[in-house]
């Protein structure tokens, strides 16, 4: 009888030890997100751009950096202005004046919500569909 409580104690313990570990290993949470961009012409006055970021979670809405990208024949992109989203997702960004012709995305970069040693909550990074302008 007490040879079988001691088996079971160190069973126990051993448990316990896997169970720790296991908390103590951590892991990454991942959000998605959407984004979306559209080029507004307002006549006299100079162009924008505008849209809005979705996410099931309201951190990843809010207060979110947006990029907004032109495309260019070489493949690579310009940055051609940057804004913050407010408390609904919605962001919109003036031009100096008229958008140039070409292809045009907004992009809503990684955002990092909870960070720890081994503890990470993260909005994903995310791109609209492209914009043409003509």
């Amino acid at each position: 009888m007490l040879r079988r409580v001691g088996t079971a104690i160190v069973a126990a313990v051993a448990l316990m030890s896997v169970v720790f570990v296991a908390a103590a290993a951590g892991h990454t949470v991942r959000y998605d997100s959407t984004i979306t961009a559209k080029h507004k012409s307002n006549g006299q006055q100079p162009d924008t751009f505008e849209g809005t970021v979705e996410s099931e979670k309201l951190r990843c809405v809010r207060d979110r950096r947006v990029a907004l990208r032109k495309r260019m024949a070489s493949g690579s992109s310009r940055l051609i202005a940057v804004d913050f989203t407010d408390s609904l997702g919605d962001w919109e960004t003036e031009l100096m004046g008229d958008a140039r012709a070409g292809t045009y995305f907004a992009v809503a970069g990684k955002k990092v919500l909870r960070k720890g040693a081994d503890h990470r909550h993260v909005c994903k990074r995310v791109k609209s569909e492209d914009v043409v302008v003509r």
